[in-house]
């Protein structure tokens, strides 16, 4: 029993490693930190971010998006994709 009167359970947690993600075209750039439990996860958020910006993009009336993506650990550059999103409205 603690000096509060209620059980206390020690609690350890695993600490999420830092990402940083950065976007980069000719026309767009952006940067954020992120965490993730492992790296698979942290390039699931890294791409999933890059075609939430490139679905943005092509909503607003740009027929293309492409971008560099990349992904940082800590000071590590962990690696680089390039994601490309492209629509062309359909005629009947």
């Amino acid at each position: 029993m603690t000096k509060y009167g209620t059980d206390a359970a020690v609690v350890t947690s695993k600490r999420m490693p830092d990402y940083r993600l950065t976007i980069v075209n000719e026309h767009y750039s952006d940067s954020a930190d992120l965490k993730a439990n492992d790296m698979i996860h942290a390039w699931q958020e890294a791409l999933a971010s890059a075609i939430h910006v490139a679905a943005d993009q092509v909503s607003h009336g740009a027929p293309f998006f492409g971008a560099e993506v990349r992904l940082e650990e800590g000071e590590k550059l962990a690696g680089r994709y390039i994601v490309s999103v492209g629509a062309t409205p359909l005629k009947d």
